[in-house]
């Protein structure tokens, strides 16, 4: 074996790279990005093609050097994947090239391949003719079937239209779509097969037949309750979205569409233009995504009904269901629906028409009282289908009511699609789905992301209702998967949403049952370009507060006012322990993130969106102990006023320079500007002032406590007496610490 101590090696200019760029992560000296631009540097001053080529024992060093354990990280998972020991390297000279030169799929697939690469590795690859040839197109096109078949690979022949071969050697890389959404899918695979950076960069070699489990893998964002999502940010999630293979993105409207015909109900800067829906659709169409609009049609129009104009439409006054009694509700619908149907050139209209609470309260009342609630209901769910047959698309409705009768279920029109949402974390899913199935309906199963009223995701629920409603789904032979992510507070940030939203992507793309452990292995590496399992340690660490806290809403939890009896009594004094252990888990769970962000080059942004969330939660944890202290100290200075000394210890909550209650305010402070950034990264500005007028409330309540102190703490330096602890909302009278 040679030594660094003979005398006559030399090591290839590759390796020397790659062991520099190996030293310099691991002293996290360099970041992916400085690591990129020093590879960029390099390339520039690289030998032209004149000068001498590498040696064999050149590569073969250097492929030894940069392949980490021929370990395949993709997400979802293909359905057949191998290693071929080989890897395909990123020299200046890869192109991809196409073998429909005339595609303009295939182009921009190329190009959004091309793209990712230099962004992530900092190699470069062209598109166009040259060699070191990455060869995509459809598998009709002999050209690329010649090339499948030089490689050794076959083709099932049962591959559907979004199904794609993969094959990767060290001479040539050949990604064949049954039609251009499969090879743009095998091209969202070769992505993730990318590894080293610059020099070093390459694709590890494998075969790969892979398509999906499910035809329709969606996800559905509330841009109703609070945020609408910018233009750019929608861009963001959809082009996301396709990286792991989702093809349907829903957005749920109440009263965020900027109707012509109904210009009253949008607010001002906070609705979706009809230039900017055009706009989306089309970009949505070149990821293969398809753009469906939810405009409610029954229940959730408060936004529109607390409108005097269109108030005789409410069910009960300025309520929140549209009332079938009224003419008025279906030349709503129609108006509304006759533009989004100009816009949204797709299969599919989601009319809504879940969770109708006040139906039969009010305008129906009579008609509910005679017929019953659930033939009112299912007229009007079939009046709707009348209305839009002439737009030839098929209607998802949410399937909530739907349920409460079953027996009524055949009456459903056979083209519609029951949306079947359940958000409960259950072992199985089969008697829903199967009232569905047995009414002959195709239905969506529909989990959720569990990030509503939250400050992070409850992954803990979310992973269990994602991972079983899916599988149970894909028993069922259901249509589709439509991951949910609501806003029901009006504060969620949807950066953080991407763990659950691409374990939605995985289990619905992948035969089921998915495995979580496995999938956990890889998503490190398939969403942020990070080896290891850190990050994604991180973000099961966060969401696993509502589970250590037994709490339904962590944002619930963080808002309500500390200075109550109840808040000391039933929240703080029974967590003490668990507070401290949220305290722990979180700081290690951002000291994670401090650490391992400049190993990542992905989606660096979800990582400063979950950073955020931790620093909430630190805070979370600091005012329950901060507040329980107060009470403590306060009702033994307020037993024992004789002794000063102990009244003395309040000055701690008061005084110029430490002072724990103004210090609860001036990190809440710092949080609401750090909330206001993570905001506008992703929304409108529409709303973001109600949301921080809660932390404005929040920082007054404990200035207020403060001052209320210091002018009792004068009073007793005049009288030796104290206010009831009661007046402070500070509790019973706690027990003595052993």
């Amino acid at each position: 074996m040679q030594t660094t101590s003979t005398p006559k090696v030399k090591l290839c200019r590759a390796a020397v790279c790659v062991l520099l760029a190996c030293l310099a992560a691991a002293t996290g000296l360099l970041s992916p990005r400085a690591q990129t631009r020093k590879a960029a540097t390099r390339r520039g001053e690289a030998t032209t093609q004149k000068d001498k080529a590498a040696t064999p024992h050149d590569e073969e060093a250097a492929q030894q050097d940069t392949e980490p354990q021929n370990k395949i990280q993709v997400v979802p998972k293909p359905k057949s994947v191998a290693s071929t020991g080989e890897s395909f390297r990123l020299t200046r000279n890869a192109r991809v090239a196409l073998a429909d030169p005339k595609s303009e799929d295939d182009r921009f697939a190329a190009q959004d391949f091309a793209d990712d690469v230099r962004a992530t590795s900092g190699a470069s690859v062209g598109v166009g003719k040259g060699k070191g040839r990455i060869l995509i197109g459809t598998l009709a096109l002999p050209r690329v079937r010649a090339a499948i078949e030089k490689a050794g690979a076959s083709v099932p022949n049962d591959l559907n239209e979004e199904g794609y071969v993969l094959v990767v050697k060290s001479g040539a890389v050949v990604v064949a779509g049954q039609t251009p959404a499969g090879t743009f899918y095998g091209l969202q695979t070769l992505k993730q097969l990318v590894r080293g950076e610059g020099d070093a960069a390459h694709i590890q070699g494998v075969l790969i037949t892979d398509w999906p489990s499910m035809r329709w893998r969606a996800v559905s964002d509330d841009i109703s309750r609070g945020p609408v999502p910018t233009v750019e940010y929608v861009k963001r999630q959809l082009r996301t979205e396709a990286m792991y293979k989702l093809n349907m993105h829903s957005l749920y409207m109440e009263h965020v569409f900027r109707s012509a015909s109904h210009p009253l109900i949008a607010p001002e800067g906070g609705a979706l233009t009809p230039d900017e829906i055009r706009e989306l659709v089309a970009y949505a169409r070149r990821y293969h995504v398809e753009l469906v609009p939810e405009q409610q049609t029954f229940g959730h129009m408060h936004k529109a009904l607390a409108l005097e104009e269109y108030n005789d439409l409410a069910e009960v006054p300025y309520g929140d269901v549209l009332s079938p009694q009224q003419e008025g509700t279906y030349e709503l619908v129609a108006d509304l629906y006759k533009e989004l149907d100009a816009l949204f050139p797709g299969k599919f209209f989601h009319i809504g028409e879940d969770e109708t609470f006040e139906l039969g309260q009010g305008q129906s009342k009579e008609q509910v009282k005679t017929r019953g609630i659930g033939p009112v209901y299912f007229d009007h769910l079939k009046r709707v289908h009348e209305l839009l047959k002439p737009y030839k698309r098929r209607l998802m409705f949410w399937g909530d009511i739907a349920l409460n009768h079953p027996d009524l279920l055949p009456g459903v029109p056979r083209d519609m699609i029951a949306m079947n949402w359940d958000y409960s974390p259950r072992p199985s899913y089969d008697a829903r789905i199967g009232l569905f199935k047995k009414a002959g309906l195709d239905q969506f199963v529909c989990p959720g992301v569990w990030s509503w009223n939250q400050i992070f995701p409850n992954e803990d629920s979310a992973s269990t209702n994602i991972v079983n409603f899916v599988r149970d789904g894909q028993k069922a032979g259901a249509l589709g998967m439509m991951n949910t992510e609501w806003d029901d507070d009006g504060e969620s940030l949807f950066e953080t949403a991407w763990y659950g939203v691409v374990l939605g992507a995985a289990a619905s793309w992948q035969p089921a049952p998915l495995d979580t452990a496995e999938f956990e292995r890889d998503f490190d590496w398939a969403f942020f370009r990070h080896d290891g399992d850190e990050l994604t340690k991180a973000t099961r660490a966060l969401g696993s507060v509502n589970t250590l806290l037994a709490v339904n809403s962590s944002d619930e939890l963080f808002w309500r006012d500390p200075f109550t009896d109840d808040f000391q009594n039933t929240i703080v004094r029974p967590r003490e322990e668990k507070t401290r252990q949220l305290r722990l888990l979180v700081e290690q769970a951002e000291e994670t993130l401090i650490r391992e962000r400049p190993r990542a080059g992905r989606n660096l942004s979800t990582l400063d969106a979950m950073r955020f969330a931790a620093r909430r939660f630190d805070h979370l944890g600091r005012r329950m102990q901060a507040v329980e202290q107060f009470s403590r100290d306060y009702w033994d200075a307020y037993l024992n006023l004789g002794d000063r000394r102990r009244v003395r210890t309040l000055r701690r909550y008061t005084g110029a320079i430490y002072n724990t209650l103004r210090e609860q305010a001036e990190e809440l402070s710092l949080l609401r500007e750090a909330y206001r950034e993570q905001w506008l990264r992703e929304n409108r500005p529409y709303w973001l002032e109600s949301v921080l007028a809660r932390y404005d409330l929040a920082v007054s309540r404990w200035l207020s406590r403060s001052k209320q102190l210091e002018e009792a703490l004068r009073e007793y330096d005049r009288t030796s007496t104290l206010p009831a602890p009661s007046e402070f909302g500070l509790g019973s009278r706690p027990e003595q610490k052993e």
